[in-house]
């Protein structure tokens, strides 16, 4: 019987170790189980929170493309209104020029013939000038004859001199270079630019 007990021992330990080994697998098994429940519900969570941080994400850049598109519209208005107070100072800068210019037609002005085929009379350009510069303050422009000459005959060379000392005392007195151009009727317009 001897032989026989350390063999029903070796059997009960066996089983014994069995037993536990099951138990351990079997609580493994339900840890395992709850691990991956655990898992689930952490994903579910996971995923819930990231849908809500993605929508936030969306509603954070709409609002900014929202802030944007105001931001824009704003710049938009203060660059007209720039350019509309650049033309508002241009044009003072204009007429503050020309009343300037106005009280100056006498500086370098010069002796012309206005009607040399009929008198030998010439006329001072200062005249001319200030009727021109009245024009211009208007937005117009003023007819100047294609006669006016700088000599008496008023051959053609003698008229294109008269156009080009005429033209250049106004830009030195308006600081710019003012446009003549040759109408259908053989006379000249002269214009503010």
């Amino acid at each position: 019987m001897s032989t026989q007990q350390p063999s029903k021992k070796r059997t009960l330990a066996a089983a014994a170790e069995a037993l536990v080994e099951a138990a351990s697998l079997e609580a493994d098994s339900m840890t395992q189980k709850q691990l991956a429940q655990n898992l689930d519900s952490l994903k579910a969570s996971f995923d819930s929170n990231l849908n809500r941080v993605v929508q936030s994400v969306k509603s954070s850049n709409e609002n900014f493309d929202a802030k944007i598109n105001t931001l824009n519209q704003h710049v938009a208005g203060v660059k007209d209104e720039i350019i509309a107070l650049k033309s508002l100072l241009e044009e003072e800068t204009k007429q503050k020029t020309l009343e300037r210019a106005l009280s100056m037609t006498d500086v370098e002005s010069f002796e012309y013939y206005a009607n040399p085929s009929r008198s030998y009379q010439t006329s001072n350009s200062g005249e001319l000038v200030k009727k021109a510069i009245k024009w211009f303050m208007l937005d117009y422009g003023m007819t100047i004859s294609s006669d006016y000459s700088m000599e008496r005959d008023g051959n053609e060379a003698s008229k294109e001199n008269f156009r080009q000392k005429f033209k250049e005392q106004i830009k030195r007195l308006i600081k710019r270079e003012p446009r003549m151009i040759q109408k259908d009727d053989g006379n000249f317009a002269i214009y503010y630019s």
